[in-house]
């Protein structure tokens, strides 16, 4: 049977022949450059990915610190109300430890009525902390801000645990000491205006040293909501900063 040489070989040629070294070392370097090309674009696509996601919770951290703005603003115009009505009970105490009259009624109410929470909008911060997104955020004093602006609000939750102490202990001493049913059946047969000049009296203690007591309770829970607004202020200028300087290392705007 007559064999017939592929067309490719050359004379001499069989397909036994054995490649070059060259040729091995050559298809090597092809193959790792291909591998090492593929490995960078991959690292190269994780740090786009990474970065990216510091940028969305960045954005989200900076949303969560505007509605802690918007919202302290809202309690320092009702801690500055509740603040006005401890002054003027102080200021007035003189008379009011004798006569719980319808001005002072009025005033004792705004302190005992309650006081807002701070709602802390830490979605955001519970996230970077629990879900290791911390990591992310590459820039250092980035994250020392954040964290210190954290901090200021943990201290915040404990000046607001203390604020209720006295709160509660003002609304104990108001039932035990006030005649609301006294209270109850003047208003519906007499004005404000005869109640106030008649100085009818709804306070059941007749010791004075209740009424210094009160007086003491007033002055320090007056003094606690004056160092939790100083406290809140602060707040609300730490994040304004804290803001800028997001905006500013994340070209945020």
């Amino acid at each position: 049977m007559e064999v017939h040489a592929h067309s490719h070989l050359a004379s001499g040629e069989t397909h036994t022949e054995r490649k070059k070294w060259y040729h091995y070392i050559w298809e090597f370097l092809m193959l790792f450059l291909a591998v090492f090309a593929g490995f960078l674009a991959e690292n190269q696509r994780e740090h786009y990915i990474e970065h990216q996601r510091e940028k969305q919770y960045i954005r989200s951290l900076i949303k969560d610190i505007e509605t802690d703005t918007v919202n302290i603003r809202k309690m320092m115009g009702w801690y500055k109300y509740i603040e006005r009505s401890c002054d003027s009970l102080l200021n007035d105490f003189g008379s009011i430890g004798k006569f719980y009259t319808v001005k002072s009624g009025r005033l004792f109410s705004n302190i005992i009525n309650g006081y807002p929470d701070f709602i802390y909008s830490d979605r955001t911060m519970q996230q970077l902390k629990n879900a290791g997104g911390l990591r992310l955020i590459r820039n250092l004093t980035a994250v020392d801000s954040i964290m210190n602006y954290d901090a200021r609000v943990r201290d915040i939750l404990l000046e607001e645990e203390i604020i209720d102490v006295y709160w509660q202990k003002l609304n104990e001493f108001a039932n035990t000491f006030l005649n609301y049913r006294r209270g109850d059946e003047q208003t519906k047969i007499k004005t404000r205006e005869q109640l106030e000049k008649e100085k009818i009296n709804f306070w059941m203690f007749t010791d004075a040293k209740d009424a210094e007591h009160l007086y003491n309770m007033i002055r320090y829970y007056n003094r606690t909501i004056r160092n939790y607004m100083r406290q809140l202020s602060e707040l609300k200028n730490n994040g304004a900063g804290l803001i800028t300087q997001l905006n500013n290392q994340y070209h945020i705007n």
